[in-house]
């Protein structure tokens, strides 16, 4: 009998070790320390609490793991596991993406300038730069025009996320740069907020290509229409397959492809986003990862395609390469859950949106007794839901009706 593969899955939730369960391989699970709530895991799963954001300690947990028992494969599916499960790829030499190429997708300015020093054909490049002072914010709208997007250079979520209209809002952004290195926002936690880059603005509507990539063959399962709330650049819902010309969608596709090349990305899920000018997509950024918002839901609904399950199934040489893009049945959509700051006092809804058979999924994240922050970003969002429809339209009206039905009230 041939022994089971093994697995290093690094961080992550409940779904995602269901997903690698689904591989049949041992998995050894590594969790933050204050991730402590009941999880049912299953025979072949161990589980290890450490700080794996913290390189030498997972580097020697790791080593350790191995030397017992080899891993056939590393993988995260969140943000801040991507860096660390890449350096345990290098380390152990094992097959999956190394921390160069993966750093390419978390930090925003390094991506900026692998894309500029490759000049791939198609891709156009933005202006950018660091944020240094006040004064840098000042020269960079002087020599790119306003308005600028600053951002940090790692980070999810639109969190941090600043539009600066006008040389007379320069203070005011460098103002909260400094709020938000200080703030007990818990994704200052999560992620190194010491470097922000400002980008030039690029105007139009904003979609993303959902992709897996095979041994450098690049398939993109769908294009995604993203709606984004303006006061801060929030994206509340997300609808596939995205309402644009055949065209359009195939310049999407075209260009994911030259920015993967360019960032030597080639094998996994990648969620890349543009916005759609008449020029043609401009890249705004890229994850080495499913994207969110109920995305791999709302793909499997409608293509029957589960990229998570493929991000573990592949690198463990258990999964067949999808040999083109799939073909869509429907469209589905998700929109994000929001209410009025203050503590939870009753969810009123829920077990009427999930009977209902146009619903893919609900993920509430809060519950009574629970706190609501401000609504600052999508981070601050309390969840999703989904629905599917004879189309994108039809699905968004359906998403929307269920959403207006869920009351989370607040004291």
């Amino acid at each position: 009998m041939t022994p089971a593969k093994r697995l290093l899955l690094v961080g992550g939730s409940a779904t995602h070790l269901s997903k690698a369960r689904a591989s049949g391989a041992d998995i050894l699970w590594v969790r933050l320390p204050e991730e402590t709530g009941p999880v049912d895991t299953g025979d072949g799963v161990e589980v290890v609490h450490a700080d794996y954001a913290d390189a030498e300690t997972l580097r020697r947990l790791a080593q350790e793991a191995h030397a017992v028992r080899p891993f056939d494969a590393v993988v995260s599916l969140t943000e801040p596991g991507l860096d660390p499960a890449a350096r345990v790829n290098d380390q152990l030499g094992l097959a999956g993406t190394g921390f160069e190429v993966a750093h390419r997708f978390t930090d925003k300015y390094l991506m900026r300038r692998r894309l500029a020093e490759v000049a791939a054909p198609g891709i156009r490049l933005v202006a950018c730069a660091l944020v240094e002072d006040e004064r840098s914010l000042r020269d960079f709208g002087a020599a790119h025009g306003y308005p600028f997007i600053v951002k940090p250079t790692c980070g999810t979520a639109s969190f941090g996320v600043l539009k600066v209209d006008g040389p007379e809002l320069t203070a005011a952004a460098w103002a909260e740069i400094g709020r938000l290195r200080a703030s007990d926002h818990p994704l200052v936690h999560a992620y190194d907020l010491g470097d922000f880059i400002m980008e030039e603005y690029i105007d139009g509507p904003l979609c993303s290509a959902e992709a897996f990539s095979f041994d450098g063959r690049h398939v993109v399962a769908t294009v995604t229409e993203a709606i984004t709330e303006e006061s801060n650049h929030v994206h509340v819902g997300h609808a596939i397959p995205a309402r644009v010309s055949p065209a359009v969608e195939a310049d999407v596709v075209r260009v994911t492809a030259a920015v993967l090349d360019a960032l030597g990305y080639r094998d996994g899920a990648t969620h890349t986003e543009f916005k759609l000018t008449p020029e043609g997509p401009v890249l705004i950024e890229t994850q080495a990862r499913v994207g969110g918002a109920l995305l791999n839901q709302l793909i499997s609904t409608v293509y029957g395609l589960d990229l998570q399950e493929l991000a573990f199934s592949w690198p463990l040489g258990v999964a067949r390469a999808v040999p083109e893009r799939p073909k869509p049945r429907g469209g589905a959509a998700s929109w994000l859950i929001v209410t009025e700051p203050g503590k939870v006092r009753e969810v009123r809804g829920l077990d009427e949106i999930l009977a209902k058979p146009d619903t893919v999924g609900v993920d509430l994240w809060v519950g009574p007794g629970d706190v609501v922050r401000s609504f600052d970003g999508q981070w601050d969002g309390l969840g999703h839901v989904a629905s599917k429809g004879d189309d994108t339209t039809d699905a968004i009206e359906r998403c929307r009706r269920s959403l207006a039905e869920l009351r989370i009230l607040t004291d």
